[in-house]
């Protein structure tokens, strides 16, 4: 293997990492102490950087949401340059979709899914999902970033290794963020598996690499071809979710295998880590761009916090026997979610994604 360890055969790899992913003790179901994370819970995710909540989705809304986002992926573009379908028609969103060069075009992103899909949009708003963000985040949390990451069966696009967080680390490159999730922190990425997730073509994590940022004093990130021997593979089935902290370092090998990966990713920031930060920003695009300086006004992190609220409106009139999610954070406008809002908050040059906080 790399990092000085000559390779070794491919299925020996994901065998060894299924079993040190088995072994490392940071998975199972959400659970809450007194309206808190449990602390074995929060423990694992300080310590390994990522942590894999299982069975968290029911299966009705499960199956609901892989086929509302299978039914967007089959509308992809073909191309590029060339805004239709695989059967012709016009592929709604087609802007919206990163796509190779092949011929026909691999998807591999897709941007801003709660404004395409209403399924993706009541999945943000699962009460324990919301819970789990208010306990390690503080109950004012503010959102990140959403997209759809999907590996096409045969012939998945690999993602680099490479780390999210470009801002709070000191100049040697250490994390801001404490052994206890205190200080500045570059929040986590949540994961919504809408697939089976295997070593084949899973996300891959180095547990504990997030106190330490690669690329400081001109160090550089692993290509995706080395074989990492302490990497972990995040195992799940489709209704589980995993949060990794965006200053770990992951990335994902190339699908070869006959069955598509697609996972549906959220995000959460500390207010108090966004809220006058000037960082550069990949996000806040129709598709990742940039970089561009920014500088987060108050008044940017309240109105994009607005869509935790109207989220959560949305999903209370999909189900209304659950009980929802109280969010306890400021923001600007109102939380009532229905058509007239819709319109706002997807108006060309307005869309509520305008304002992604990248940390």
């Amino acid at each position: 293997m790399t990092e000085h360890n000559p390779p070794i055969p491919w299925d020996q790899y994901y065998a060894q990492g299924r079993e040190r992913a088995e072994q490392l003790g940071n998975r199972g179901p959400l659970r809450f102490e007194a309206d808190q994370l449990a602390h074995d819970i929060v423990d694992a995710y300080r310590q390994h950087g990522f942590y894999v909540f299982t069975q968290v989705y029911a299966r009705a809304e499960t199956d609901g949401l892989i086929s509302e986002l299978n039914d967007l992926i089959t509308r992809a573009p073909i191309a590029r340059d060339n805004p239709v379908d695989k059967l012709g028609r016009p592929s709604r969103f087609a802007e919206y979709f990163s796509v190779s060069d092949d011929d026909p075009a691999v998807v591999s992103l897709v941007s801003h899914p709660i404004m395409l899909s209403d399924a993706a949009l009541h999945a943000y708003a699962h009460p324990q999902i919301l819970r789990m963000a208010a306990s390690i985040n503080g109950p004012d949390f503010v959102p990140f970033h959403e997209a759809i990451h999907y590996k096409a069966a045969n012939n998945g696009l690999p993602t680099r290794w490479h780390q999210d967080g470009r801002t709070h680390w000191t100049d040697d490159g250490e994390a801001l963020e404490q052994a206890d999730g205190s200080g500045k922190t570059h929040g986590f990425n949540l994961s919504v598996a809408c697939s089976r997730c295997t070593p084949e073509n899973c996300l891959w994590v180095i547990p504990g690499s997030q106190r330490q940022w690669r690329l400081a004093n001109g160090g550089k990130f692993p290509a995706i071809e080395e074989q990492l021997p302490r990497a972990v593979p995040v195992l799940m089935e489709p209704g589980d979710c995993v949060i990794v902290n965006r200053s770990s370092l992951h990335g994902s090998y190339p699908n070869r295998t006959p069955n598509q990966r697609m996972t549906l990713l959220l995000g959460y920031h500390k207010r108090n880590s966004a809220i006058g930060t000037s960082t550069t920003n990949v996000h806040a695009f129709v598709r990742p761009g940039g970089p561009e300086p920014v500088t987060y006004s108050e008044e940017h992190v309240l109105k994009r916090a607005r869509m935790i609220a109207l989220a959560i409106d949305a999903r209370r009139q999909r189900y209304p026997d659950e009980t929802a999610y109280e969010y306890m954070g400021a923001y600007l406008g109102s939380s009532v979610w229905n058509d007239t809002t819709r319109l706002e908050v997807t108006r060309e040059g307005a869309e509520y994604w305008r304002r992604d906080i990248t940390l």
